[in-house]
């Protein structure tokens, strides 16, 4: 009777549909595995990256902290010098009169387009 069972269509049947549904899932979980395991791999290069960058920033903080480069920051920012030597005050240079975006201003309150307008339409010989 139980051999009978066994070789009837409908267990066989039942086998291989379980088999597919197990077949199946077993995919799925591996896929989510692999999923998982690239995103780890590309947290673990992240960490790295931010640890190197970490590390950067730590090596900054020390040298700022050092009294060489607090002492070079002070003498042009606080006209500060030390015994023996002699200051020169150079005449500002037309770097120095720019603004902080590095435009140079201009002579004239004419706008761009006019300039333009001027430079290659006007009849002066500049």
């Amino acid at each position: 009777m139980l051999r009978d069972y066994l070789k009837s269509k409908s267990f066989v049947t039942f086998g291989v549909i379980l088999l597919l549904v197990m077949g199946y899932l077993f995919s799925k979980e591996l896929n989510r595995r692999y999923r998982i395991s690239r995103e780890i791999g590309a947290l673990n290069e992240e960490i790295a990256k931010y640890s190197d960058k970490n590390q950067e920033l730590s090596q900054l903080i020390d040298y700022l902290e050092t009294p060489e480069y607090q002492e070079r920051q002070a003498r042009p920012l606080l006209n500060l010098q030390k015994p023996g030597e002699f200051a020169v005050a150079f005449p500002p240079s037309a770097v120095e009169e720019q603004d902080p975006m590095g435009a140079v201003p201009s002579e004239s309150a004419v706008s761009n387009y006019r300039q333009w307008w001027d430079y290659f339409f006007s009849s002066k010989v500049k």
